[in-house]
């Protein structure tokens, strides 16, 4: 009888967790090329310290997911927590640095990396509770962060136009603060859902045993490839579009404030659905016409109306991806799966950040070529990931 109590009152806090770590990410992550483009890096440069930023955070987060799976002392809430206070101290020197390549570069790399490991443990905060028997509504307080963070993206978007892009880095600090004290009050499970005696596995051997999952992961990182071009490098697509910063913060809050309706219907569509694979697979496909929308925009209509296709894109990726490793991933390596899951579009991030900067630069390059890789990438990825959908299940093997 106390469950749903509890759901709706950990939804609200989980709800306000999410909402902080998505404004972060939007200041971070979204206005990144705004940032570094202020202080005097060229779009090459930006791709290269968002590359390096992106590699790191692809050889730690399996480390650090594997430590939240095997040691118990090392809690969720402590991780995410020393985290943010790191992003906070980070944000502040960045705030005070002057605008030099190397220290302004070493520092964002820094908050980047420390702000991308925070996803898969805070999914895994909610996933805990879930399997533990409380019904939190993960996808309407993802759905809410959403929400949070097309409004910060809006007021990003007129505040660098009004003030410079320097006003990032103190909004960041306040951010990181505030999520402290909200992933500090939020709870424990009732109970931890593990079976015992069994321990989690190794890096290696989760690989090796989940090969069908890798598989899937691996058509993801494609399949997001044109979504990280997208999110990146929004700046220049909205300048080739003849628009202003003000124009581009509209543009990226539309995309956040619509995956809020897509979230909160989730659950509706997986019962229709039944599997979150199918949701993955419908996800992709609109990833992809979202990038030939936007190659064939030349004006801001047409990059809002790209846009608009968020609705179907990542929104429905984000709660779809969570819920297919909580059903094909053992319990015992539910963080390690979450990370992996992570890494998969981390990888397109990497590689999609430094790939986009080139294009960018290149002579006779621009946006155009840019878009038209992106696509092509993403097709390949979306075809792979039918293909091994498609395929039949074998045991042992992840499905779902």
């Amino acid at each position: 009888m106390l469950k749903a109590p509890l759901a709706r009152s950990l939804t609200v806090h989980y709800a306000a967790i999410q909402s902080v770590y998505n404004m972060g990410y939007s200041g971070i992550m979204s206005f990144a090329a705004v940032f570094l483009l202020d202080r005097g890096f060229s779009n090459a440069e930006v791709g290269i310290t968002l590359t390096i930023a992106s590699a790191l955070t692809l050889l730690v987060q399996p480390l650090v997911a594997a430590a939240a799976d095997r040691h118990a002392e090392l809690t969720l809430r402590r991780l995410v927590g020393g985290m943010l206070a790191a992003v906070a101290l980070l944000a502040g020197m960045l705030w005070l640095t002057p605008a030099l390549l190397l220290p302004t570069a070493l520092l964002y790399i820094a908050i980047f990396c420390l702000q991308s490991l925070q996803y898969a443990l805070l999914t895994s905060l909610a996933i805990e509770q879930i399997n533990a028997g409380v019904p939190l509504n993960f996808s309407a307080a993802r759905g809410f962060g959403s929400l949070a963070f097309a409004a910060l993206s809006l007021i990003l978007g007129f505040a660098v136009d009004a003030r410079g892009a320097w006003i990032i880095m103190p909004i960041i600090m306040a951010l990181s603060l505030s999520g402290i004290a909200l992933v500090a009050a939020f709870p424990r499970p009732p109970y931890v859902n593990r079976a015992d005696g069994i321990v989690a596995s190794g890096l290696l051997a989760f690989c090796r045993g989940n090969a069908r999952f890798m598989a899937v992961i691996t058509s993801i990182a494609l399949v997001f490839f044109s979504h990280v071009l997208i999110n990146t490098y929004t700046v220049q697509i909205v300048d080739a579009a003849g628009g202003s910063r003000t124009d581009m913060g509209i543009a990226t809050a539309l995309a956040g404030l619509l995956e809020f309706p897509a979230m909160v219907l989730f659950p509706l569509l997986l019962a229709r659905l039944g599997r979150a694979s199918t949701i993955l697979k419908l996800s992709g496909v609109a990833v992809a016409l979202k990038t030939v929308l936007t190659l064939l925009a030349t004006d801001m209509t047409g990059i809002y109306l790209a846009q608009s296709l968020q609705f179907f894109a990542f929104a429905l990726f984000v709660p779809a991806s969570v819920y297919y490793v909580n059903h094909v991933i053992a319990d015992v390596d539910k963080v390690k799966g979450q990370a992996l899951m992570t890494m998969a579009v981390g990888v397109s991030n990497m590689v999609g950040n430094y790939v986009g900067g080139m294009l960018l630069d290149l002579p006779g390059g621009g946006v155009s070529l840019m878009l038209g890789v992106g696509l092509a990438v993403s097709l390949v990825g979306l075809v792979a990931l039918f293909v091994i959908d498609g395929l039949p299940v074998r045991r042992g093997t992840a499905h779902g």
